[in-house]
């Protein structure tokens, strides 16, 4: 699939309100940077929260970060989606401050979807791979 057009500022605002809702993402500190109807770049500030006893960004912070750019990309006002399955790849981990998702929609079918979504710092090395499978609620 190419990656369509971007979400004017009004589209992308609206999608950011209707993740407000998403209180775990929220929480977590995940943000909505940009979008279209099959692909999103989302990103987490790190803080010590983020980060394991080595000072490293614990993979739990990336997999909800990635989850939460897939439901980007699934979730939107009258379309609804839930992960069914969520595999990730670590290949790195970095002591950098911002970490982004790197979002995807590669197939979505009458039930299902699928999601290839890429993790990096802000200097562009790669820390995980994740693929979500998702099945359509709606």
């Amino acid at each position: 699939m190419n990656k369509t057009e971007k979400l004017n500022d009004k589209e992308l605002e609206e999608l950011r309100k209707f993740f407000e809702n998403d209180h775990f993402a929220m929480n977590a500190g995940c943000r909505i940077d940009e979008a279209g109807s099959d692909w999103s770049v989302c990103s987490m500030n790190v803080t010590d929260a983020h980060r394991n006893a080595f000072g490293m960004i614990m993979g739990g912070a990336m997999v909800t970060l990635a989850d939460f750019a897939a439901a980007v990309i699934g979730n939107r006002p009258g379309k609804y989606t839930t992960a069914n399955s969520v595999t990730t790849t670590f290949v790195g981990n970095t002591k950098s401050d911002k970490i982004f998702a790197n979002a995807v929609l590669k197939r979505d079918g009458r039930s299902t979807n699928y999601i290839e979504v890429e993790i990096t710092d802000d200097k562009g090395k790669q820390l995980a791979f994740v693929t979500v499978l998702g099945f359509h609620l709606s």
